[in-house]
């Protein structure tokens, strides 16, 4: 069952959105950025993670002083809710080896979490070493979208280990929807059918309108168990 279109669903963290202005392919701007926050507070988020790109290869540029200064800007011209938290979506590029990336790594505000994107194209050589180095570090790696990284296997050995670890994966609610086609629809639901209590949803939202929009209101009844309440929550799945 559905939640009614504009029926708001409450006491929610997304853990995994793009709200820093000017930064990334986020918004461009700081009215930008803060109408798709206003989208969020509306369709009943309370908290949730900005989380810019960062080691990634198609944003060089991205610097921890820029990242310091937009969250500033952002949080400064936001009136009220969602709590917005500053964390990144850190790429596995393979940037040094495994150690280097772990101490590369920026958290998801200020608990354990660390959101690691994976290539689309194929999985890195160094991947599944460099997650299990998080791990001994005792930090909670979550994989975004990992219904986008062509080179994992869902049924894998290392990802079945992963994920007994203590590790998680991320999907993409527009994904899950079907809004960005029946490829990542499969793929999603798939490691959702599989892979269920090691499953968390956010939106990876990048503006307040189009394609890459927060679909909250649109979240099944079914699927709302798998939205954490907050950071905390999120470190204890």
């Amino acid at each position: 069952m559905l939640h009614p279109v504009g029926q708001a669903c409450s006491g929610m963290l997304d853990v995994h959105a793009h709200l820093l202005p000017g930064i990334d392919d986020g918004p461009a701007d700081l009215a930008a950025a803060v109408a798709l926050v206003g989208v969020l507070r509306r369709q009943g988020v309370t908290q949730v993670v900005t989380t810019p790109h960062w080691l990634s290869p198609r944003f060089p540029a991205v610097l921890p002083a820029g990242i310091a200064a937009a969250y500033a800007s952002l949080r400064s011209a936001l009136p009220d809710g969602p709590e917005v938290l500053l964390g990144a979506e850190v790429h596995l590029a393979g940037v040094g080896g495994a150690e280097a990336f772990a101490a590369a790594v920026r958290l998801l505000g200020d608990g354990p979490c660390v959101l690691v994107e994976l290539p689309d194209e194929h999985l890195p050589s160094i991947a599944w070493d460099a997650l299990f180095t998080l791990r001994r570090r005792g930090l909670r790696p979550v994989l975004a979208h990992p219904e986008r990284c062509r080179g994992l296997d869902p049924a894998g050995e290392p990802l079945a280990a992963f994920l007994a670890s203590g590790g998680l994966l991320q999907l993409t609610l527009g994904h899950l929807l079907g809004t960005h086609g029946w490829s990542l629809r499969w793929r999603s639901r798939g490691l959702l059918k599989r892979h269920r209590r090691s499953c968390v949803i956010a939106s990876d939202a990048h503006a307040a309108s189009g394609p890459r929009a927060p679909l909250w209101d649109r979240l099944p009844a079914v699927w709302r168990e798998l939205v954490p309440r907050d950071l905390v929550h999120l470190a204890a799945w």
